[in-house]
């Protein structure tokens, strides 16, 4: 299956094959059905509540600062360092590719960053309320300018961006800017906060 990451793009002159522009298809599922209700099953009649104690794994919201710097050091620990630090590599890698002037021939590829945004949803939200703020933030407009740049390459067969399409590729990139803006707002403030930062600076590496 092809995955909607890939396309050879330039910013006014577009040169793709019909392969490549079915990279331009496929996109997620609506993301509005994750809100819609479950389907709940009638209760004949009330029953007592149960006198045993609740489950074990269940864990209460974090409230007082100590809860939440432990549960932010758990999510950091078990898997969110490594979301926060891919999502970061791939944002530079896909940022290395985008068109710096007119009529530059380059190859965009998304997919190492679609699969990071895929790994940081996993992870679930930050315990952290302003974290998690600047954390959602940057998954979104990530998302969002994948999207947009993607749908901004020509479907019928044109090897000419029409203007509109090339609107849609600056707004596109537009977007990606405050994406990386928010993820480093949500680095800095694990960091600021909770003195939580990979050894090596993944904005460094491979520099």
């Amino acid at each position: 299956m092809t995955r909607p990451g890939r396309a050879r793009v330039a910013l006014l002159l577009t040169v793709v094959t019909a392969a490549l522009l079915t990279a331009c298809t496929g996109t997620d599922a609506d993301p509005s059905r994750a809100d819609a209700t479950p389907t709940t099953r009638p209760t004949s009649s009330p029953t007592p509540t149960p006198s045993w104690p609740p489950s074990p794994t269940a864990s209460p919201t974090p409230s007082t600062a100590a809860e939440i710097a432990e549960a932010v050091d758990k999510w950091y620990t078990y898997g969110g360092e490594t979301a926060v630090v891919s999502l970061i590599e791939e944002a530079r890698n896909a940022e290395s590719d985008r068109p710096r002037e007119a009529f530059e021939l380059v190859v965009l590829d998304f997919d190492g960053l679609t699969d990071a945004l895929g790994t940081a949803r996993l992870m679930g939200p930050i315990p952290d309320p302003r974290t998690q703020t600047a954390w959602a933030a940057a998954i979104e407009h990530l998302d969002g300018a994948v999207r947009e740049v993607l749908a901004s390459v020509p479907k019928d067969g044109r090897t000419i961006q029409s203007p509109q399409e090339t609107g849609q590729m600056l707004r596109g990139w537009s977007t990606f800017d405050e994406g990386i803006k928010s993820l480093k707002a949500a680095q800095a403030l694990l960091n600021r906060r909770f003195g939580l930062k990979p050894s090596v600076d993944p904005w460094e590496a491979g520099a």
